[in-house]
């Protein structure tokens, strides 16, 4: 009986046999330990065997089996046995063994020469604040730079240059030691030590055809050790002090702009070693810090310098607005309606109104070349001579001709300005006129209901001392309108670039002449708001509108 049912335990072998190869297969994917192909090949003979001895009654044969998979696992066990362990780490220790697998990191030692070159970086900085409070710091920070740079490299000279933004020029700001000119000295110059370095001392140089212009530009490091091999150095032989040794060229860029502010240079004498990857490494890294140095310095100083003009602007703006009328009285015969806009900062538009006479009331309009305090200064002489002039019997053009000399005559003045002066004259509506620049004047004539111009064109105020300014009369009819205004008016510019143009400004005009002068120029306000909509004023807007009633 119990032979009949023996195949029971062998069946329970083979499914115990495969239950274990599934395992050894978890373990091979999750890789927690080394699985051979022996131990898959040793299961399924098992399990061959289980189940044939099961359906086929044989001892025998299932006995040979087992022995067949005891010798499988023999060479399997010695593997195990005598080869290399292996260490398996646990999930918790998983990043400490990774870490420990990776290469070794050689950790650089930290030389003394670096140690101070990192000081000396430090005291740049250290200087660039000390600066602030000396007006020549920003001198005493760049010889301090150029100085130290000298030192730790073992130049024989140095120098510093530093790009002027608006004229394209590097220009030599600190200067110490020998340094070979490496360009070609003028022809002119006599080649002695001291004539040489003086004329290099107060060089500047264009941004190409130099190797500081070049350098600049180029914003590249550049380390000559040989410089008859590069044809961006000129060699100015035959004199012992003009031959070249060796130089580092590096320029200095202002941090976070990546913008080239100037160039540091360095040279040593032939006969001494040239500079090699050391000392250009060191020049590199003082470099560093000197751009860091030279941006706070040039930071505060820009500061500095517009804190003084926006306090400047803020004076010289107070002052402008007190020479505006504040409020016009009543004109006989006339109605007078003005409109003024203008730019941030003292603007270079004004207008006034003078009643110099009963026969006579004054309209003047001004827009000065430039503007700030030297343009404030031109517009309050120009104005202080309109009111003593006007009280005359004078003309307009005798006035004009009489303030243009005396403008032309200041030694330290260099502005000019567009100006219009119009008297007018109620008791016979008599209108007398006279221009200068860009100013102009025009008449909307009722009898044809058109707008025409009455000026005509001359030099500017300021110019020439011997112009000569022409007088222009006619009378008003009741409902002309006399017209006059700056550039800045007609070409505001809207979102598109498009101009606010004459064209627009004569139609409101011939639109609403019927209306008094004061309404005419608010419509006018209103009409160019609308078209320049949130576009920044690009130059000052001013406009007269006088309304013979």
């Amino acid at each position: 009986m119990s032979d009949a049912i023996s195949y029971v335990p062998l069946f329970g072998i083979a499914v115990i046999a495969v239950a274990i190869g599934v395992l050894i297969t978890i373990i091979k994917i999750r890789k927690t330990a080394k699985v051979s192909f022996i131990a898959y090949f040793a299961l399924a003979v098992i399990v061959f065997a289980s189940i044939y001895t099961a359906t086929h009654p044989s001892m025998l044969f299932f006995s040979l089996l087992l022995l067949f998979t005891a010798l499988l696992f023999i060479p399997y066990c010695i593997m195990l046995a005598f080869g290399k362990p292996v260490q398996y780490a646990k999930e918790e220790d998983s990043e400490e063994e990774v870490v420990e697998q990776k290469p070794e990191v050689i950790v650089e030692e930290i030389q003394a020469e670096k140690i101070e070159l990192v000081e000396k970086g430090k005291a740049f900085v250290a200087l660039a604040s000390d600066s602030f409070s000396n007006k020549d710091g920003m001198q005493a920070l760049l010889d301090n730079i150029n100085s130290t740079c000298i030192e730790v490299t073992k130049a024989n000279g140095g120098a510093i240059l530093m790009v002027d933004e608006f004229e394209d020029l590097i220009t030599v700001k600190s200067f110490s030691g020998d340094f070979p000119p490496p360009y070609k000295l003028p022809e002119d110059l006599p080649h002695k030590p001291l004539r040489v370095s003086t004329s290099f001392k107060y060089a500047q140089f264009p941004l190409r055809d130099n190797i500081f212009g070049e350098v600049a530009t180029a914003g590249k490091a550049e380390l000559i050790p040989v410089p008859k091999m590069d044809e961006r150095i000129f060699e100015n032989e035959p004199e012992d002090f003009l031959k070249l040794g060796s130089y580092i060229f590096i320029p200095l860029r202002m941090p976070g702009r990546d913008v080239v502010v100037g160039v540091l240079a360095l040279s040593r004498n032939p006969g001494v070693d040239p500079f090699g990857d050391s000392e250009f490494g060191w020049a590199q890294t003082l470099a560093g810090f000197a751009e860091s140095a030279l941006k706070t310095a040039i930071n505060f100083k820009q500061y500095t310098e517009k804190q003084e003009l926006t306090k400047e602007a803020d004076i010289a703006s107070n002052i402008q607005n007190s020479l505006l009328p504040k409020k016009l009285p009543p004109f006989p015969g006339i109605s007078v309606g003005t409109y003024t806009e203008h730019t941030s900062g003292v603007c270079s538009d004004i207008y006034d109104v003078i009643p110099a006479r009963q026969d006579r009331i004054a309209f003047v309009m001004m827009d000065v070349a430039g503007k700030g305090m030297n343009s404030l200064l031109v517009m309050t002489m120009i104005r202080a001579m309109f009111r003593l002039i006007v009280n005359t019997t004078q003309t307009a053009g005798t006035i004009l001709s009489w303030a243009n000399r005396g403008i032309c005559s200041e030694p330290n003045t260099d502005h000019f300005a567009s100006i219009a002066l119009v008297n007018y004259d109620p008791t016979k509506k008599k209108v007398q006129l006279s221009t200068g620049g860009s100013v102009p004047v025009y008449r909307y004539n009722v009898a044809k209901g058109a707008v025409e111009k009455v000026s005509v064109t001359c030099e500017p105020i300021g110019i020439e001392k011997t112009t000569s300014y022409k007088d222009i009369e006619f009378t008003a009819s009741q409902g002309d309108i006399i017209i006059c205004y700056t550039d800045g008016l007609v070409e505001a510019l809207n979102a598109q670039g498009q101009q606010y143009s004459l064209t627009s400004l004569t139609n409101i005009i011939k639109a609403n002449a019927k209306l008094p002068g004061k309404d005419i120029a608010n419509l006018v306000k209103t009409d160019i708001k609308k078209f320049v909509g949130n576009e920044t004023l690009r130059d000052d807007q001013t406009l007269l509108v006088i309304k013979i009633q």
